[in-house]
């Protein structure tokens, strides 16, 4: 902002008389540098003269050595209203020694524009060295005129709520007294009506003792009785052509219904004349605020600097503000109702506000930013031909779009299409679009805005279907369009009585509820929000509303508590509150208090990275590397990491969730481990048992030398697994790591054992059969022996001829040829009979040996 005014080069000798300062301040100057014995003034107006008059009539009396000049200069305000001094190079390079008197001489471009004051006169000025030559004239005052400053405010005080309500009239009749007592004491003359109350202001020193009393008071109130505290706008204006009177109010051409409360509002000339001790707030009241006359409000800095802090962000002016009331649609000013950019949207994004909850909070600011800027020059194709993409301008965009998505044509189409009954798991479970007037019907409010073409098809589609609730839900929003809010709601009622699940029905009730809220009737809107919740409790947006409007009321900390529980239970709310345009009002307060959730997270999750490599080392004491769980872990905890650099609320509160949920995942899974660490041990004791009663069979002890050095080490370590407490985590680590080697060892002894048995089982049945084999060889020999002599001599008297003539060498080659073949036949039997018995007779062994009953 630049403005043109006056300025002065005061220099002085010694020490500068406190007089000359406070006057200059009384008439409104601004102190912009000092130096040792010089300093820079600005006036916005011709007061300045008067100021200088004031001055000269006193130092007649008070003879101070002071020199100043008075010449026309430019008050430049930057973005944060840094303040800057411009001045013409010639008088810039000026310098000049202090008379020994009081000197004031005045630039002619001054000369022209107050000579007609009555009283003030200039003569020639005596150009001395180092003045620039520019046709000074030294400057002089009549003594016998008063001189009164020009300066004079008319201040109006209205308290929020409805006078009818009862909790208004109360509330306010025991804050009354306080405001009262301020207004005594500064002996101000007070007007009430219609509960506002308008008291004149003299001269700028009652100015800044109002303001500074009424914030004192504020502040004092909330800190030590805050039952008693009700909120009020305050709103100051320069008397100009103003009467002070009953219309007062509607004269100063104010929407006292966006006025933040607590906080005095004036015009940035007026802020600044307060002085040093006051902090300036922006408003956006309109798209460009240029001039020193545009609304701003103001602080005490001592109050300020008490806070904690707050957050500083910055909505796109030239998005969110603007002449148009608040659109129904998104809530901003810089459109009519029939050109808001969301007509143009068809699909609801669900992951918008994942995706900004992945920005930095410096990066939100940039990307609004950007939006603003990128707004100084309509976009062809508007507003909408910025939201695709993927930078943080167009997401942000697309974000402060999705704010009021449960009230735009896009959420229509949504719960036409939702088969389910209750939000938000209603809108996932969607059907198929179908064809008819009513879809013709929506997709032409996104197409154009011809009303009369939309409002026919709706007609026709409720002749059809009279029962159908679709047709009045978009003649509603036409009837909107046309400006008649009244029908718009009687229909959406109609259409709610025709719905048939509770997500049709608070939809319904929501629109409502939006209805009321842009007719200021926010009570009454707070009352169908409740009412949305009745039907579907999880639809957070309705009581996201309810507190909206209690910042529209003016209730803005009293808000603070929903808007809490509500980014509790989603974080993704409070970016929603950061960045919503309808929060104006209430916007220094909802601020510093977000600034205060804001720092605790912050701090939380700083913390929670140091939480985090340690979950990392502590991971590495209960798995191994390689484990499938502890390779998972490790990436989950690295994704943490990096949502911890990230500074926004949501990223805080999700490496705060996500570093519990992982101690938890680990306690579950150690849990787990644990248990199917004894059962693994458990079966490993078992096949121990197996491999220790087949091997104890082995009839060469002495070669078992290394399986016995496998057995024994398995058998030690399951024995010390089973007495353990694996809840430690040296223990499970321990056990983790001996399981492997274990298993590895059993599976040798595993393989081993198979050789064994087929050694075991070779040799017992070796001796079984040799057994059957002698006691059969035995047999046929001792027959043959004693057969084949008995055969002989029976032979003989029987007289056959194989026995006739038998002599004693052929019985022996006869009987040894008996005993190869009974010796073969013995052997064969043996064998035969060995593998009948063989199983049946090594499990009777075995039996016996354990002490088991054998299986008959």
């Amino acid at each position: 902002m630049i403005t043109n005014g006056y300025g002065i080069w005061l220099s002085w000798k010694t020490d500068l008389n406190p007089a000359v300062p406070q006057t200059l301040t009384d008439y409104g100057g601004m102190l912009v540098a000092q130096e040792r014995h010089q300093s820079l003034w600005f006036f916005f107006s011709t007061d300045v003269i008067l100021a200088l008059a004031r001055l000269e009539v006193w130092v007649r009396f008070n003879p101070i050595p002071v020199f100043i000049q008075i010449f026309p200069a430019k008050l430049l305000l930057g973005l944060k209203l840094e303040i800057s001094f411009s001045v013409d190079s010639a008088i810039a390079r000026q310098e000049s020694y202090v008379p020994d008197d009081f000197d004031v001489s005045a630039h002619p471009r001054v000369i022209e524009v107050v000579k007609s004051i009555p009283g003030i006169s200039f003569t020639d000025f005596k150009t001395r060295s180092g003045i620039a030559n520019l046709g000074w004239k030294k400057f002089q005052s009549d003594h016998r005129l008063p001189y009164q400053s020009s300066l004079g405010w008319y201040t109006v005080l209205k308290p929020l709520g409805n006078p009818l309500d009862k909790t208004f009239q109360a509330g306010w009749r025991e804050f009354f007294p306080d405001i009262e007592e301020i207004l005594k004491r500064m002996k101000l003359q007070f007007l009430i009506h219609n509960s506002f109350v308008m008291f004149p202001v003299d001269n700028l020193r009652q100015l800044r003792a109002w303001c500074k009393d009424f914030l004192t008071l504020i502040a004092r109130i909330k800190e030590q009785q805050p039952g008693k505290y009700w909120p009020c706008v305050l709103a100051m204006v320069d008397r100009k052509d103003l009467n002070f009177n009953n219309e007062l109010p509607t004269r100063m051409r104010l929407d006292w219904d966006v006025l933040m409360p607590d906080y005095p509002h004036m015009s940035y000339r007026n802020a600044f004349l307060l002085g040093d001790g006051f902090k300036i707030n922006d408003v956006r009241f309109s798209v460009d605020q240029s001039s020193i006359e545009d609304w701003c409000n103001v602080a005490l800095k001592a109050d300020v600097d008490q806070q904690t802090g707050s957050l500083e962000i910055e909505l796109p002016k030239r998005l969110v503000s603007g002449k148009e009331t608040h659109c129904f649609y998104c809530g901003m000013h810089s459109h009519t109702l029939n050109m808001c950019p969301t007509r143009a949207m068809s699909d609801i994004d669900f992951t918008i506000w994942d995706r900004i909850a992945q920005m930095n909070f410096a990066d939100m600011n940039a990307g609004l930013h950007a939006i603003d800027t990128a707004l100084v020059q309509p976009p062809e194709g508007g507003v909408v031909s910025l939201c695709p993409g993927d930078a943080p301008m167009n997401i942000l965009l697309r974000g402060m779009f999705d704010i009021n998505v449960s009230v735009q044509h896009r959420m229509a189409r949504a719960v036409f299409r939702s088969v389910g009954k209750e939000f938000p798991r209603g809108l996932m479970q969607i059907g198929q679009v179908e064809k008819g007037l009513v879809w013709d019907a929506l997709d032409a409010f996104r197409a154009s805005d011809d009303l009369v073409y939309i409002d026919r098809m709706l007609s026709q589609a409720a002749m059809k279907n009279p029962r159908g609730y679709m047709p009045r839900t978009l003649q509603g929003f036409s009837a909107l369009e046309k400006g008649d809010k009244l029908r718009a709601a009687t229909l959406w009622k109609e259409a709610e009585t025709l719905s048939f699940s509770p997500l049709q029905q608070s939809y319904h009730l929501m629109l409502q509820g939006r209805c009321m809220e842009m007719q200021s009737k926010w009570q009454a809107a707070s009352v169908l929000y409740k009412q949305v919740m009745q039907h579907c409790p999880r639809w957070l947006e309705a009581s996201y509303r309810q507190a909206v409007c209690q910042v529209k009321m003016g209730f803005a900390e009293q808000a603070m508590g929903l808007f809490e529980k509500l980014y509790q239970l989603d974080t993704n709310y409070f970016n929603r509150i950061l960045i919503d345009a309808e929060l104006e009002r209430g916007q220094l307060h909802i601020l510093a208090a977000l600034y205060i959730s804001w720092t605790n997270a912050e701090l939380k999750a700083a913390e929670e990275k140091s939480n985090l490599e340690a979950l990392s080392n502590e991971v590495g004491k209960w798995f191994l590397e390689k484990h499938p769980f502890s390779e998972g872990m490790r990436t989950k905890i690295a994704a943490l990491t990096r949502q911890a650099e990230i500074k926004n609320y949501v990223a805080f509160n999700r490496v705060l969730l996500g570093r519990v949920g992982l101690n938890r995942e680990i306690a579950k899974r150690v849990e787990v481990e644990a248990e199917r660490l004894k059962q693994s041990y458990q079966e490993v004791m078992e096949r121990l048992k197996v491999i220790q009663g087949e091997a104890a069979w082995f009839p060469f002890p002495k070669v078992l030398i290394e399986f016995n050095k496998d057995f024994n080490y398995c058998a030690k370590n399951v024995n010390w697994a089973v007495t353990q407490n694996l809840q430690a985590s040296e223990n499970f680590l321990k056990a983790h790591e001996v399981l492997e080697e274990v298993d590895l060892r059993l599976g040798n002894l595993e393989n081993q054992l198979k050789t064994l048995k087929i050694v075991r089982d070779s040799t017992l049945f070796l001796l079984i059969l040799g057994k059957s084999f002698i006691w059969l060889w035995l047999v046929g020999v001792i027959l043959t022996v004693i057969a084949v002599p008995i055969g002989v001599y029976y032979g003989q008297s029987a007289g056959w001829k194989w026995a006739s003539g038998m002599v004693i060498r052929e019985q022996l080659e006869l009987q040894k040829g008996l005993i190869i073949v009974l010796s073969i036949a013995a052997l064969a039997i043996a064998a035969l009979r060995s593998a009948l018995v063989f199983e049946s007779r090594k499990e009777k062994l075995f039996k016996k040996t354990t002490g088991q009953p054998a299986k008959k």
